[in-house]
């Protein structure tokens, strides 16, 4: 083989080392596969199959190989293999002992092995907790039922017998109705004005057909007048009773009053039902969704019923914090929220949640000609409710202004919200205030929260409000009255002042401000930032 030959093979052999050691092609290598095509056509089928086994051992059998033979099937049998064992082991995971391996040799035996003997470890386990349960649910009804005669002597213990008879009521009777024991003594069950032994009537049959001690008892839960007409809530625990040949001789029950725990469940229901709608409205104000039916279809996911149409109201409560009790004790802001909410949800056609901004109120019922009079007569009531019910709180409604459907319903409670800041800052006194009266502050109100607000208003009057306070004047209400277009002798009879001195004082004004009130442009940029600084206050 002559020397040319030689080197040649070997650059080839050393191109084929690097692309098995997966160290890439060396670029003075490739000029060989234009010599030799299918010398390329191999080194591209070794860096599949590297790369094929290269993710098999890393745990991929996501891959795929288009090649075909020898060696590139056994790879793609080792996939199938693996994939299919990796299927096996989830089944095994959720709970499926009957996979088995024959395709692995030595480790198929070592799996299955395995398989068997987790079968029967879970087995046992689940052998070990059903009986474990068991006793611990006899434990606890045992104990369930010792607690409540031990434990409660205020409850009362009674016995019927077979006949549904009452032979024996506890004198505890008298403290938690109002009725002496006398009064049942030898009377049919269906003879008393007691709902829990009417119910243990309807139920005897039942109860009689249990086998075992845990069929033979039930928790009956009633409402029940007391004999002073006052209703509470009882629950009764009712065993069948056996004499010592097993025949049924009556009932033993315990009964007790629970009107405390009922009151708290409602309680907790109520503030589950609050925070629910809560979390729907706030989402919904925060939400991108922009069609009716897709609010719809999330209020009937939430459980919640929503109008069709209806008026948007936000109330602000300014004095929460310092609200306190008859006992001078500071009541916690979310309590009162809470009652508040309560309230208002109670009136008809109406539905409150709280909200970061106040309380937002929807009512379904002003719908029609004359709607904007409407809402502020409801306002109104409301206002009139609550100041009745809760005299010692500062409230203020914003009103937004009509759309149809909710597709803009962020949009309104931000425009209620937009009147109550309006109304707080320009008219403090009002305590009502509809988007739809707020005129030319519609339009600032959202401007005036900025920074740019703040300066406009600063470089156009601050010099003149540094004046007024500084030496005690009131330039700038002169200013507005000007700005009205007024004449200076009207104007000065407003101030009850001079009109020379009205005149005198547009001089000054133009001096400190160093422009011309004359100007068109300059009035309204004046008006308008005397507009913002209201709002900014």
């Amino acid at each position: 083989m002559n020397q040319e030959l030689n080197t040649e093979l070997n650059e080839i052999i050393t191109l084929i080392n690097h692309v098995l050691q997966r160290r890439g092609i060396p670029a003075e290598l490739t000029g060989h596969f234009q010599q030799y095509p299918s010398l390329e056509k191999l080194v591209k089928e070794l860096e599949a199959l590297c790369e094929f086994a290269v993710a098999l051992s890393a745990g991929d059998l996501s891959q795929t190989l288009q090649m075909r033979g020898y060696f590139p099937g056994a790879l793609k049998a080792l996939q199938s293999n693996l994939r299919h064992l990796a299927w096996q082991t989830s089944m095994v995971a959720a709970g499926d002992y009957s996979q088995r391996v024959d395709f692995m040799g030595d480790f198929s035996q070592s799996f299955n092995t395995m398989i068997v003997r987790l079968q029967t470890v879970t087995e046992n386990e689940q052998r070990y907790i059903a009986e474990l349960e068991k006793s611990q649910a006899a434990t606890a009804e045992s104990e369930r039922k010792y607690r409540l005669i031990a434990e409660n002597t205020g409850d009362v213990i009674w016995l019927m017998d077979e006949a549904m008879e009452i032979r024996y009521m506890s004198p505890s009777i008298e403290k938690l109705l109002g009725y002496t024991p006398e009064e049942f003594l030898g009377k049919a069950v269906n003879a008393t004005p007691l709902p829990f032994l009417q119910d243990v009537f309807q139920k005897a049959g039942a109860l009689l057909t249990g086998t075992d001690a845990s069929n033979q008892s039930l928790v009956l839960e009633s409402e029940q007048a007391r004999k002073n007409k006052k209703i509470i809530w009882t629950e009764s625990l009712v065993t069948v009773v056996r004499n010592n040949a097993g025949a049924f001789i009556g009932f033993l029950g315990v009964t007790r009053d629970i009107s405390e725990r009922k009151n708290s469940e409602n309680l907790l229901q109520q503030a589950y039902e609050r925070r629910r709608k809560s979390e729907f409205f706030n989402q919904l104000a925060s939400s991108v969704q922009s069609n009716d039916a897709g609010i719809f279809d999330l209020a009937w996911q939430n459980k919640i019923s929503i109008p069709k149409d209806f008026s948007l109201f936000l109330l602000a409560i300014s004095n929460l914090d310092t609200q306190a009790d008859a006992d001078g004790n500071l009541h916690r802001k979310q309590q009162m929220l809470d009652v508040v909410v309560d309230f208002l949800s109670r009136k008809e056609h109406t539905v409150a949640w709280e909200n970061v901004k106040g309380i937002g109120v929807i009512n379904s019922a002003l719908a029609g000609a004359g709607r904007k009079d409407k809402e502020l007569g409801l306002a109104r009531e409301y206002l009139k409710d609550i100041s009745l019910y809760f005299p010692n709180l500062q409230v203020r409604i914003g009103i937004a202004n009509y759309a149809a459907g909710w597709s803009f319903f962020s949009n309104r409670l931000d425009n209620a919200e937009a009147s109550l800041r309006i109304s707080e800052k320009v008219w403090p006194a009002q305590m009502i205030c509809h988007y739809e009266d707020c005129g030319l502050y519609r339009v600032l109100a959202p401007f005036a929260g900025s920074r740019d607000a703040g300066d406009y208003v600063g470089k156009l009057l601050g010099p003149l409000i540094e004046h007024d306070q500084t030496d005690g004047t009131d330039l700038l209400a002169t200013l507005e009255k000007i700005l009205t277009g007024l004449s200076f002798k009207e104007i000065g009879a407003q101030m009850y002042l001079h009109h020379k001195t009205i005149q005198l004082r547009k001089q000054r004004i133009e001096q400190i401000l160093n422009l011309s009130l004359d100007s068109h442009e300059t009035r309204m940029a004046l008006a308008t930032a005397i507009q913002l600084q209201k709002i900014i206050g």
